[in-house]
């Protein structure tokens, strides 16, 4: 939330309120399940957010931190599927790993745009290396 109402560009802005739904979607998905079992779940960090307006980070750091935020998030799905003896909560891993992926692909492309992020090396398209 907090970069959110910090960052410069409006579509950094979008990008991080999309990501802030995304993720306030991913716990209440999981916080429903632990709740039908009568277990807690955990409270939000961000209770006490600052009103200020005034970037502490660059938009280009901002989108940095978010894209290392996704694949830490990525990878602890991605654990948690393979450790995981539930088929509820597989179905749930994979599913929601999908979204954080295209979520994480379009930051990507945004910093591409912007300049902050190189294309990414790509495989060799032998087809078009055999017609030239």
């Amino acid at each position: 939330m907090g970069f959110s109402q910090v960052a410069k560009s409006s579509q950094v802005r979008d990008y991080l309120v999309k990501g802030r739904d995304i993720a306030d979607k991913h716990v209440e998905i999981f916080g429903s399940l632990l709740s039908k079992e009568f277990l807690p779940s955990a409270s939000a960090w961000d209770t006490l957010p600052n009103a200020s307006t005034v970037a502490p980070f660059s938009d280009k750091l901002m989108m940095y931190q978010t894209a290392t935020l996704n694949s830490i998030g990525i990878t602890h799905y991605g654990r948690a599927l393979g450790l995981s003896p539930r088929r509820d909560l597989a179905s749930n891993y994979v599913r929601l790993t999908a979204e954080v992926l295209q979520y994480a692909e379009d930051g990507t492309n945004l910093m591409i745009e912007n300049g902050w992020f190189e294309q990414p090396p790509q495989a060799i398209d032998r087809n078009q290396l055999v017609n030239e």
